[in-house]
């Protein structure tokens, strides 16, 4: 499937929210993470830009996560989102743009993620 029937098969939502990605370089192995705006959601994937260039290419996985506004009700509430997923275009910057942008499609389904335990988890 292309990514113009990606876009038909998938309504996409206008969405503004920060987003950290992370993975291993698939032939150094190095581990890399970076931060950037989520731009749009859809159930296929999404679309976020990054201020600093992203050392990541087509066909490379990573695990993103999303972070939501909304607060967690309880220890057990979820609010953020995370998700296995492959990218699929980069966008280098140009003239009218400094950002670089990445469009990744979802390997499985999102899934919301306790942010109490994440915060813990990377400390």
């Amino acid at each position: 499937m292309d990514l113009e029937e990606e876009r038909r098969r998938f309504q996409r939502l206008l969405v503004t929210l920060p987003v950290e990605y992370s993975t291993f370089h698939p032939e150094s192995g190095e581990f890399l993470q970076g931060q950037g705006v989520l731009k749009d959601f859809s159930l296929g994937g999404v679309y976020f830009r990054s201020i600093d260039p992203v050392p990541l290419r087509p066909g490379h996985t990573l695990t993103l996560t999303i972070y939501t506004p909304l607060a967690p009700m309880s220890r057990h509430d979820s609010s953020h989102i995370q998700a296995r997923a492959e990218v699929v275009r980069l966008e280098e910057p140009s003239s009218g743009n400094a950002y670089h942008g990445v469009a990744v499609s979802f390997l499985e389904s999102p899934s919301f993620i306790n942010s109490i335990n994440h915060v813990n988890s990377n400390n």
